[in-house]
């Protein structure tokens, strides 16, 4: 199980320019856990939220843009995850945003 300082580390990991000298178009990303989802292999539900700060990106472009969210979330997330001591025991669901407050692109696992 995740604990709220390993969630906010890797909110905190993720908001470092670590992210943003690969992914210059993120403003910057929140990370949520539903407590109550679980699915029937123990595996818990993040939700989380990457805001881009470039208006010119949309979903038909993105990946012309050199931003891949599939890419960002299961690379990025599962592999800095590891670092803190969380088991890679969750399923990702992520929203992109544009800077408008539009949705870009989302997925639902």
């Amino acid at each position: 199980m995740m604990k709220d300082f390993q969630l906010k580390g890797l909110e905190k990991l993720l908001n470092s320019d670590t992210i943003t000298k690969t992914y210059p178009m993120v403003d910057h990303i929140d990370i949520r856990m539903d407590e109550d989802f679980v699915t029937p292999r123990g595996n818990r539900l993040l939700d989380v939220d990457i805001f881009l700060n470039d208006p010119t990106i949309t979903e038909k472009n993105m990946y012309d843009n050199d931003f891949d969210p599939h890419y960002l979330v299961e690379y990025h997330i599962k592999n800095y995850a590891r670092y803190l001591g969380i088991e890679n025991k969750f399923v990702i669901n992520f929203i992109v945003w544009g800077p408008d407050g539009d949705i870009i692109s989302s997925w639902k696992d």
